[in-house]
């Protein structure tokens, strides 16, 4: 790539122009000679900067005009240094000084107006220069606006896919033949992105090449091009036979494809009308003036884009700001197409970088110099946003103006990077966001990467590819290593990356003199250095994760400090005592602390702080003491804070606040707030709690009109909402979940127009006796007209909600329904035709007898309908892809039409899942063979509970018995299954299931136990005879054998007689056994033997004449219940020899007419339950002697006593 170091240069010199006119304009008194010589300096500047433009152009292949701007560069670092010193923190500390020794503040001046007559000196040897080079004035670059501040989403980033439809069925193609080889590479070059960790690969590898199974593993944007490393790579995915492994790997480089052993594919360019298509999304050409001679334009313009969509995508948003034909042609005649055409690289990258380079350098000075430092990120890193914003206006590129403050223009700068695709959201982020605190990421095409760092060019330090950090004349510096002694005095920015825990020592950065930013986010840091105050100029210092007990007291003497974050310090107990001379700070991220217990005393000193965070400091008690001193405070977060003390005082005169959150904090504690009165800039307010004692609060709310969010969830004791007066038209999210003491929720719901978020869940039912079913659908019909809605929460609200008006298909925006835990009958139809709706809940709807067709994009969780329509080659189950849902119900799954489909859903990684039931249909066609479609449906190891139902393969797959933290296993209506091993592959027995709990087997009347089945707390069998009687021809180990651990059988529906259950051999330690509707249960002696320990006997029967004879011969039975014998007379007389019996039950034996008289024997009885056993008329004589009879319960009509 083409040096481009220079074209930050003009960004620089705009940047100390305006911090010298600062100086020029403050309140600061200097020294005559310094002001004289700052005025003349500045003059100077300005004529330089006429012919900057023509400069940075010139720069790209002119090495002495590179040279030049390179002087002239760190010409400018040196007078922002010099002035930084001018400024208000040095003049701060010299007035401290003039107080004992009066002259010190004289001498300083003197020293440095002599500073600045050097500087200015050399200032002007440089810029004199300019004159040998002839370079043309032309207009600065700095001029333009920002003209577009659209926010770019996912639907826009998904419209720009364009033209690769045949290229995907191509690729398919290539997997599927692949997997009959032992390993495939499908080396994939084009235009592809994203960073590759050797050491993560090597681990994800080794644990998916353990099970030996099919592997699909794809490696994106490869860009090592050693022959060693490459060997390294491949040797490391070389497998033994019993497994399958395809590799698609994608690079930019055709050499690094044909050395992988395998043809590649190539991807064909888009065509330059997909080029052009792009362009006109991206530029809003439908809405520009003299179309005809743009499009003509513009197709030459998408001709040069080499068919890559990031470079059409890039000039689009270029062209959005640029309205007539004169700046298109401008574009598409600009000389960086011919310097570009002399780089080596194919030609795909060279267009799309000379894309991006134009783009680029049409960019205002201040945005160029924002995005060149993104450089200092490494390639694929996720960039926090906030923090972003932070670091620029740390570094002075962002200076706030009379409308914007550096936050906002921030903002905007964030937007127009986004738009010009120069910044990417990252895929974590994408989704919608329902908190507005939520953390916001970005990543950088590999490219755009490239692009940065070569402006950067010299200007950053990266140790891992520079090695050493000594004479550098870096301004920027990424480290891994805080060991090595950074000798460079001129870095401005300094993060370390991937340093697990790091020790700063005192000679890490001694002369870092200029340091800016230090960014430690990526590390767990022992301790801060007290060498830190030797960092003057520091504004930003991020240190997560602290270990170390306290931050040494020299960080006080960070007088130009405006952001510090020691968030997730837990170790932390206090902070200097003298933290209030940070006179500058602005931000103190101080969340999860947890370890500090109160804030030291000078904390009311940092009169300029704007944000607060001190969430989940626990113990921290004196909050309250400090918070009205601070009235500039715009971000206030006492969240989890249990002892902050009485805040109405201190509160009342924040009157610049804009968020609050107070969740979970001893405040929500309190019945009555007045909070509200002094807060009219309020956007964001959290009141949230697990329990909040608020009862009410105040009118004055309902006249925020600023506010977007609020959130009042777990606001058990609040009765009023009268306040929603419907004047809050700026309401973007609304939480009252678990308000359960409302009285009624206000009508003026319709009149948030601008809601997208709304949560009633468990806010309805228990107010139903109050809020009649007719005033809640009234409810409902007013939400409906709520045309922004995107997210709706109604779950938890019984029978408060048992069905839905039609009116509900109003919501066209509507992405999220929650209708879980609802005694709804019925889904409207309506509710199918929503395009927009993306997931819909309904656990627990019991009642709901059916749900209408969705869109095809919808998913209804946590039951998931397969469907696919006629004539599609898939189904909707790949929508399930990127859902992570703890519950999951997949029915109709004989509608999959491929395995491959199953296996992208990658259920494997879904960490989150817990209960899985996997369900066909009974008797239904499949598309795919059940056993196969099963191997690829392997749920993740955090799997607790699942259940399969119509299953039609003989065998399960080898994953059922590998799934170590399953409490419930059910299986259910299998009519074909005949086996089910637990063995590993080379045949040894294996188990997997420790902790489960239930075994539940139904309806599968082929099933045999062909070797040794996980142990089980609880089996339940029923319609499934073998799997009682196959136990016999099974080798039974003791330590592996369920005998021990099971202790609970249930036995349902089987006609197999009682001597063939095979299985009770087994349980020796079984305590509770239940037999439901069997047959023939005569036993034999060797089969009641097995039953020695057993506590508890339930018997249900089917038309049986007499009781077991085998009863008196269970003498450790405790507990026996007899239910539906409706043939038997009286008790068996073996139930006599029953001494340690406690409870005997008796349901629904209408045969019988009496309780026989030796019942009163049966001494240890203190439970006699008789129901519905219509036969019986009085109680045996001598009831009475049953001392020890504590629950007597009868309901028989006839009984006399």
């Amino acid at each position: 790539m083409a040096h481009l170091g220079g074209l930050i240069a003009s960004a620089l010199l705009k940047v100390v122009g305006d911090q010298i006119g600062s100086v020029l304009g403050g309140q600061i008194k200097l020294h005559r000679n310094f002001d004289k010589d700052l005025r003349t300096m500045k003059e100077t500047l300005e004529c330089v900067e006429a012919v900057l433009l023509d400069a940075e152009r010139r720069a790209i292949t002119d090495n002495e005009v590179r040279l030049w701007l390179k002087r002239l560069k760190d010409a400018m670092y040196a007078i922002s240094d010099m002035l930084d010193d001018s400024e208000a923190g040095e003049v701060s500390r010299r007035k401290k000084l003039a107080a004992v020794v009066p002259f010190l503040t004289t001498v300083h001046k003197i020293k440095m107006a002599n500073k600045m007559k050097t500087m200015r000196e050399h200032v002007a040897e440089i810029t004199a220069q300019h004159k040998a080079f002839n370079l043309m004035p032309g207009a600065g670059a700095n001029k333009q606006k920002v003209t577009d501040t659209r926010v770019t989403t996912s639907s826009t980033l998904q419209a720009q896919i364009i033209g690769r439809t045949d290229e995907e069925e191509k690729i398919l193609a290539s997997v599927s033949k692949g997997i009959t080889e032992q390993i495939t590479f499908l080396p994939i070059y084009g235009n592809t992105s994203q960073d590759t960790n050797r050491e993560m690969i090597h681990i994800a590898l080794q644990k998916l090449f353990a099970e030996k199974q099919k592997i699909l593993i794809v490696l994106d944007d490869l860009w090592e091009g050693s022959d060693f490393l490459l060997d390294d790579l491949k040797a490391m995915l070389m497998v033994e036979k019993a497994s399958k492994v395809v590799v698609i790997l994608t690079t930019r480089n055709e050499s690094i494809a044909k050395k992988m052993s395998t043809r590649p594919h190539k991807l064909a360019p888009l065509t330059n009308d997909m080029c052009w298509t792009i362009i006109k999304q991206k530029s809003g050409f439908e809405e520009k003036d003299d179309k005809a001679k743009l499009e003509q334009i513009g197709m030459d313009i998408a001709m040069k884009c080499g068919g890559v969509g990031l470079a059409a995508q890039s000039l689009g948003y270029m062209l959005n700001s640029m309205p007539t034909s004169p700046e298109w042609e401008s574009v598409r005649d600009s000389d960086i197409w011919t310097l570009s055409a002399s780089d080596s690289e194919d030609t795909p990258s060279r267009q799309v970088i000379a894309s991006l380079r134009l783009s680029y350098s049409s960019r205002p000075s201040y945005l160029k110099l924002c995005f060149a430092y993104c450089a200092i990120f490494p390639k694929g890193h996720k960039i926090v946003k906030d923090d972003l914003i932070r670091q620029w206006i740390s570094l002075d590129f962002i200076k706030p103006t009379r409308t914007s403050s550096s936050h906002q223009l921030g903002e905007k700068y964030i937007t127009e990077l986004l738009g010009l695709s120069f910044l990417e959201h990252s895929k974590s982020s994408l989704t919608a966001r329902v908190h507005p605190d939520d953390v916001t990421l970005f990543t950088m095409h590999d490219l755009v990467h490239d692009l940065a760092r070569s402006v950067m060019d010299d200007e950053i330090l990266v140790a891992s590819k520079d090695g050493n950090l000594g004479g550098s004349n870096c301004h920027f510096a990424l480290l891994d290593d805080c060991n090595k002694r950074l000798e460079s005095p001129r870095i401005r920015a300094l993060h370390f990356m991937d340093s697990a825990e790091i020790g700063l020592h005192d000679a890490a950065f001694p002369s870092a003199k200029s340091l800016r930013v230090l960014d430690l986010s990526q590390c767990c840091v022992h301790k801060l250095p007290d060498s830190i105050d030797r960092s003057k100029r520091l504004r930003y210092l991020n240190a997560p994760r602290i270990h170390d007990a306290t931050i040494p007291n020299s960080i006080t003497s960070l007088s130009k400090l405006n952001y510090l974050s020691l968030r997730d310090s837990s170790n932390i107990l206090t902070l200097p005592q003298s933290i209030g001379e940070i006179e500058g700070l602005m931000y103190l991220d101080l969340s999860g602390c947890s370890g500090m217990r109160e804030l030291p005393k000078s904390f009311g000193e940092l009169k300029k702080l704007v944000h607060l965070d001190l969430s989940k400091c626990v113990c921290v008690c004196n909050v309250s003491e400090f918070l009205g001193s601070l009235t500039e405070l715009q971000y206030l977060n006492l969240s989890g804070c249990r002892s902050i003390g009485n805040l109405h005082a201190s509160l009342g005169v924040l009157s610049e606040l804009q968020y609050l959150n107070l969740s979970f904090s001893s405040y929500v504690n309190c019945r009555k707030t007045k909070l509200f009165d002094a807060f009219t800039k309020v956007e964001h307010s959290n009141l949230s709690s697990s329990h909040s004692c608020l009862e009410q609060l105040p009118e004055v709310l309902g006249n925020l009109n600023k506010l977007k969010f609020l959130n009042l969830s777990g606001s058990y004791c609040l009765k009023e909402l009268s306040w929603l007066s419907g004047n809050q038209k700026s309401l973007v999210h609304l939480d009252l979940s678990k308000c359960r003491e409302v009285n009624y929720i206000p009508e003026a719901f319709s009149g948030f127009t601008n809601l997208q978020y709304l949560n009633l869940s468990a806010c309805l039912r228990y107010r139903l006796d109050k809020s009649p079913v007719c005033q809640i659908d009234r409810l409902i019909d007013h939400i409906s007209t709520l045309s922004n809605l995107e997210h709706l929460d109604l779950s938890n609200s019984g029978d408060a909600i048992c069905s839905l008006p039609e009116s509900l298909g109003n919501l066209r925006k509507l992405h999220t329904l929650n209708l879980s835990h609802c005694n709804i009958t019925k889904i409207p139809e309506s509710i199918g035709t929503i395009d927009s709706l993306k997931m819909l809940y309904f656990k627990g709807c019991w009642l709901l007898s059916n749900v209408p067709q969705l869109s095809a994009s919808s998913i209804s969780l946590p039951l998931f309908g397969v469907h696919a329509g006629d004539g599609k080659s898939s189904s909707n189950l790949v929508l399930l892809q990127g859902m992570n849902p703890v519950e999951l119900k997949i029915i109709q799954l004989e509608k999959v039409k491929s395995a491959e489909e199953a296996m992208c859903i990658k259920l494997m990684e879904k960490e989150r899942l817990q209960d899985l039931t996997l369900r066909w249909t009974e008797d239904a066609q499949r598309f795919v063979d059940d056993e196969v479609l099963l191997e690829k449906l392997e749920p993740p190891s955090s799997l607790t509970t699942l259940i399969i139902q119509w299953y039609n393969g003989v065998s399960f797959p080898s994953w059922l018995s590998q799934l170590p933290n399953l409490t419930w296993l059910a299986l259910y209506d299998m009519k074909h299954l005949e086996e089910w091993s637990a063995s590993d592959s080379s045949g040894a027995n294996d188990l997997r299931f420790p902790m489960l709990d239930c075994l539940y087997i139904k309806s599968c009347p082929k099933l045999r136990m062909q070797s040794l089945l996980p142990r089980a707390k609880r089996w339940y069998i029923s319609k499934s005879d073998n799997a009682l009687s196959s136990w016999g021809e099974c080798t039974m180990s003791d330590t592996s054998s369920p005998s021990l651990v099971t202790t609970e059988l249930a036995v349902a529906d089987c006609e197999l007689p009682l001597h063939q259950w095979r299985l009770l051999g087994h349980l020796s330690g079984l305590t509770e056994l239940r037999m439901e509707r069997c047959g023939d249960l005569t036993g034999t002696p060797e089969i009641i033997q097995h039953l020695s320990s057993l506590k508890g006997l339930s018997l249900t029967g089917k038309e049986h004449e007499e009781l077991p004879k085998w009863l008196g011969e269970l003498t450790s039975l405790e507990r026996l219940c007899i239910d539906a014998y409706t043939g038997i007379k009286e008790l068996d007389e073996s139930i006599r020899k029953l001494r340690k019996l406690r409870e005997l039950k008796l349901y629904n034996c209408n045969s019988m007419s009496s309780l026989p008289h030796w019942l009163t024997e049966l001494t240890c009885l203190n439970t006699l339950v008789i129901n519905f056993c219509e036969g019986i008329r009085s109680l045996p004589e001598g009831i009475e002697q049953l001392t020890n009879l504590k629950k007597l319960k009868i309901n028989c009509p006839h009984l006399q006593r």
